[in-house]
């Protein structure tokens, strides 16, 4: 399978060179004293192993995820697991708080029973309310930050423990209370993040669910008013928006990472879930075009 080229920049924190992390990273600086260095915007890149909680408490931020941009008033949090291409903007002046933690600091006992472990290593960006509380802990968390001790750990897991709130009150008021087929679909989107290239018919994943097609499709019908099929291929989609968007690779290139034989399917496939061809969304919302036609660091 080919490589796509101009491959979107890995960071261990932005701007700094990719390195081992250790399983009890922590850190958390200010989104000034980074955004600031980059005229308020933060190019497309990622954090293997390091999942990010970004909060606005002064000013406007944007969250960019190949899809769209999220806003993010004051009081939002956005939620970035460990890997996933992101972007963000802000406004001059903008304050607030970004921590970056070790995915594997969350197999620590005194972590590991909060729900947003599957969150943090799952797929997809979020931006969530929270309480004003997590402000003061951000804070604890700055000036308490090094090895993480036992104040250190108590403050993230009440951080955590309002992100997982935050999120099961999202996730309730669009889908009601938790279920064994809400269960189950969080087993499904798990497996379809790990498998969606390989463009697995609904069969095969309920065989590798311990389930059946037919109960697979009425638990995601249920919770999330599609069908397995189409939980898979948005997935795929939304691969699709972030290499054309974050990327200088071909559209056969596109194609043939995300596991198409032949990019005319390719882009008939995009172009009847997008509503425009690969190419048009290219010209339209590709970060690296701009970046290298106006010269800005930034989207228009």
């Amino acid at each position: 399978m080919a490589q796509l080229s101009a491959p979107i920049a890995e960071f261990a924190l932005y701007g700094e060179q990719q390195r081992t992390i250790a399983p009890e990273f922590v850190h958390v600086e200010p989104i000034s004293d980074r955004s600031s260095l980059y005229e308020w915007t933060i190019s497309p890149h990622s954090h293997p192993g390091i999942f990010q909680l970004l909060l606005v408490m002064e000013g406007q931020g944007a969250l960019a995820d190949g899809e769209g941009e999220l806003p993010l008033p004051p009081g939002q949090l956005a939620l970035v697991p460990g890997g996933v291409v992101h972007a963000f903007r802000f406004a001059p002046q903008t304050q607030g708080w970004v921590l970056s933690v070790a995915d594997a600091l969350l197999d620590d006992p005194r972590l590991a029973g909060f729900g947003v472990a599957a969150l943090v290593r799952g797929g997809k960006a979020l931006c969530l309310p929270v309480e004003p509380l997590a402000a003061g802990l951000m804070e604890a968390l700055y000036l308490r930050q090094g090895q993480p001790d036992a104040a250190m750990l108590a403050a993230l897991a009440l951080l955590l423990a309002l992100v997982d709130e935050a999120a099961a009150a999202q996730a309730a008021a669009a889908t009601g209370p938790v279920d064994r087929r809400i269960l189950l679909v969080r087993r499904f989107t798990a497996l379809v993040e790990a498998r969606f290239r390989e463009h697995w018919p609904v069969a095969r994943y309920a065989a590798e669910l311990g389930t059946t097609p037919q109960t697979l499709t009425r638990a995601c019908r249920h919770v999330t008013g599609k069908s397995p099929g189409d939980i898979a291929l948005d997935r795929l989609q939304r691969e699709a928006m972030r290499a054309l968007t974050f990327t200088a690779a071909g559209v056969a290139q596109v194609a043939d990472d995300l596991g198409f034989a032949d990019p005319a399917y390719f882009s008939r496939f995009f172009k009847g879930r997008a509503g425009v061809e690969p190419s048009r969304f290219r010209r339209e919302r590709g970060w690296f075009r701009q970046m290298s036609t106006d010269g800005a660091d930034r989207p228009r």
